[in-house]
Parts: structure tokens; C-alpha cells; sequence
């Protein structure tokens, strides 16, 4: 498990880690720690290692916690955030950025091991992850999260569930081998693949999902689209 913590005061990150390498050690779990002072060094470290969860301090100079929480979102990174702060008063910009926990310094051991159990819970939970290129770096996709994807030009847009889209940097092709019948998604057009859990209804021409896209079906996949969604619905 990769954890990073970011706090412009270092003392309070060297007070931070023996608790929650405790809480690993307790938990059995091998655990990486990462430490900045800055969030523009988190940014850039996160586009390649792909943290599985941060801590981040709200008052920071320059770059505030929620200026780095909002480029996480603004490029679609859904990692984990727990925020740190002195003050309450936060609280409901934290909302925001959908922070996954809020915790008040100086931190009590007995609610950030409340948090990190929180978190297990849901870091726990089997899924299939697809770690692909974007313009920025690297971003990890739960697969069950995806809508459908679209080849664009030289890129792929992934549409997800909850209403983003993700331009990344992939051969369709290559999306295609991970986004297979095998894993419950179905290519219907030479550019379009959908989840076919999320097929609401379709008809010769296109498909409409549950999350109200319309997306083609070309005439030479329609045969192997209606078999293989017929094959997953009754698996």
C-alpha cells in the first residue's frame, strides 16, 4: 500500500508515520511511505507511483490542500484524501473535492486508525484496475467504473459511471485485450466499447446505457454484440 503524506511542516509528517506504520504492522500490511512539503511535488510524484491514498494539509503556502485536491480532480485522479487541518472551518469545502475523511491536528491516534480501517475496507474490495497514459502521466481506472470507451483520433476517451471522461494515451487495441467479453465489456463499433453491465436496452443500430449515453452499433458487430451480451446477462 502506497500512502503519501503532504504538510509544509515536517515535524508534524515525522509524528505522522510511526502511527501509521504502526497501524500497517497491526493490520499486516506492507506499507510505502511517502513525505512532501509541497504540493507540486505530490502532483508530480502521484502521476507516476499512483498513491492509494493521501493525507494532505488543507494551510499550505503556495499551493494550498485544496488547490492539490482540486488538480486531482480536475484531471480525474479519484485517490483517496484525508485531510488535515487546525481548523473546522474547512470542512465543507471538503466536501468539494469528495475527501474521503477530515481529521483535526493534532491528530488523535484513535480516529486516524478509525479513518485508515475506513479505508481498508474499501482499498479491500476486489477490483480490476487498468494503469494508463495521459497527457499529464499515469492514472489508474477501476474497470467496473467505466461506461463505455471511445477511440478519438490518437487517443481513448474512457466515460465513466459518474459523468467524467478521461482522455488517455492508449491503442484502442490495447484497450480492447483489457476491456474484453472476459472481463464483462463488449467492443459494438470499430470505436466503442461498453460495459455490458450498464446496457439499459439496445436495437440493430446503437446501444443506450444506464447512464444515458447512446453509442453505435455498426452493422458487422451487431451479431456478436447481441451474443455475447446474452452470454454475460445469463453467465
Amino acid at each position: 500500500m502506497k500512502i503519501a503524506i503532504c504538510d509544509d511542516e515536517m515535524h508534524f509528517i515525522d509524528a505522522l508515520c510511526p502511527l501509521l506504520e504502526q497501524w500497517a504492522k497491526e493490520c499486516g500490511i506492507k506499507l510505502t511511505l511517502y513525505r512532501f512539503t509541497n504540493g507540486d511535488d505530490l502532483i508530480a510524484a502521484h502521476q507516476s507511483e499512483c498513491m492509494d491514498l493521501i493525507f494532505l494539509d488543507i494551510i499550505m503556502p503556495l499551493l494550498s490542500g485544496l488547490d492539490v485536491a482540486r488538480e486531482f480532480r480536475n484531471t480525474n485522479q479519484d485517490v483517496p484524501i484525508v485531510f488535515l487541518t487546525s481548523s473546522r472551518e474547512f470542512a465543507v469545502d471538503s466536501y468539494e473535492v469528495k475527501a474521503f475523511n477530515y481529521l483535526i491536528k493534532p491528530v488523535d491516534q484513535a480516529k486516524l486508525f478509525l479513518a485508515l480501517d475506513d479505508f481498508l475496507k474499501t482499498f479491500n474490495l476486489p477490483k480490476t484496475f487498468f494503469t494508463a497514459k495521459t497527457v499529464d502521466g499515469f492514472c489508474r481506472i477501476v474497470t467496473a467504473d467505466v461506461d463505455y470507451l471511445e477511440a478519438q483520433n490518437k487517443q481513448v476517451l474512457v466515460h465513466l459511471t459518474n459523468g467524467r471522461t478521461i482522455a488517455i494515451r492508449e491503442l484502442f487495441s490495447k484497450c480492447a485485450e483489457v476491456f474484453s467479453p472476459e472481463n464483462g465489456f463488449c467492443c459494438c463499433h470499430r470505436s466503442y466499447i461498453v460495459n455490458l453491465s450498464n446496457v439499459e436496452r439496445f436495437s440493430k443500430t446503437e446501444v443506450t446505457t444506464s447512464h444515458n449515453a447512446v453509442i453505435p452499433i455498426s452493422r458487422n458487430n451487431y451479431a456478436a454484440f447481441k451474443e455475447t451480451y446474452f452470454n454475460h446477462m445469463f453467465e
